[in-house]
């Protein structure tokens, strides 16, 4: 029996050009259409600092034809810097969600591809105009594509499927780390091909212990270390876990107390987990928690996120940084004025 054919796979190159033009013409909640949509000032008012992107499914067909003749489809999708991938050659996915494309033309979104502050000081914005990337990959393509479109689904993303239940049931784990009090099993060689950090303490010259130790880590929370583990197996960035914390019925003075204490322990919880990201040499995650972070930027966070930025050597977030102190006016003058 022969195998299965391999997924259509395909990625489109949008140049945008004009980016000062465009930003100034287009308002929040309107975009420019050319294949896939682009906002250059967000597509909801929630999100005006930032550029959106939509895939939309092309309702012609192609050919001028009828829309409802369209089969819908099932694909996997990122957008990314064009040069963020070499030469412009295929690519492995990182996205691991499956976007329904319906028979009514509808589109699929990332809201938040970067801030504008961060894209205005970064590399990728070069005489007014950059360059993004979109990797399709089709999982299923309608009725006609039927079995063999769903058994050729990706590979990569069943890997990683594979892999988090790994992690989840701890089938085969040969090394426990002990961490604020907590006890988390693994898998060294998932661990070490991950991270040469992790490579060489677990099989090198930094080797603690045999298969059957537990390795202590001390200066790091149990929960820092839980999102650690989780973006291992995953590839991606997990949501921090409120272990012990209740939500009870309170007053609208209560609930903004009560928020504005969550997103302090998100902004410390991605603080620390970009020092752990540092710490093992996990560069995705660490870029990952400075995308994350761009929401925490003001006045009150701007110094600490600043100097951690710095240490760390995180140049996405510091640029963000840096931008909102030149946008707000707050940089400081040298001579006291």
């Amino acid at each position: 029996m022969a195998p299965p054919a391999a997924p259509p796979t395909d990625y489109h190159l949008l140049v945008i050009n004009n980016y000062t033009r465009t930003k100034q013409a287009i308002p929040n909640g309107f975009r420019i259409k050319s294949g896939n949509t682009y906002c250059p000032n967000g597509d909801r008012s929630t999100i005006s600092g930032y550029v959106s992107f939509h895939l939309v499914l092309d309702c012609d067909g192609g050919d001028g034809g009828d829309a409802a003749a369209v089969e819908p489809v099932n694909a996997k999708f990122e957008f990314s810097f064009a040069d963020q991938v070499a030469k412009h050659q295929a690519t492995r996915l990182r996205a691991t969600k499956v976007c329904e494309f319906s028979r009514d033309c509808s589109a699929c979104h990332v809201r938040r591809f970067v801030r504008r502050e961060a894209l205005e000081r970064s590399r990728y914005l070069v005489d007014d105009y950059f360059t993004v990337r979109c990797d399709i990959v089709v999982v299923h393509a309608g009725a006609g594509a039927g079995a063999a479109a769903t058994a050729a689904a990706p590979s990569m993303a069943g890997a990683v499927e594979s892999f988090g239940r790994l992690l989840e049931t701890r089938l085969g784990a040969d090394v426990a780390f002990e961490v604020g009090g907590e006890t988390f099993a693994a898998h060294r060689c998932v661990l070490a091909a991950r991270s040469k950090v992790f490579d060489a303490e677990l099989f090198g010259t930094m080797k603690e212990g045999t298969a059957a130790s537990v390795v202590r880590i001390d200066d790091m929370d149990a929960d820092v270390f839980r999102g650690l583990l989780s973006f291992v197996y995953t590839d991606e960035l997990p949501e921090r876990e409120d272990h012990g914390e209740e939500m009870e019925t309170s007053s609208d003075d209560d609930d903004d107390g009560a928020q504005s204490d969550q997103k302090h322990k998100q902004l410390t919880w991605l603080q620390q987990l970009i020092v752990a990201a540092d710490r093992y040499d996990l560069q995705r995650l660490k870029l990952l928690c400075e995308e994350e972070m761009y929401d925490h930027i003001g006045e009150r966070t701007v110094e600490a996120m600043l100097i951690l930025a710095d240490h760390h050597h995180c140049r996405v977030l510091k640029d963000a940084c840096l931008g909102f102190l030149g946008s707000h006016g707050n940089l400081q003058k040298g001579d006291g004025g």
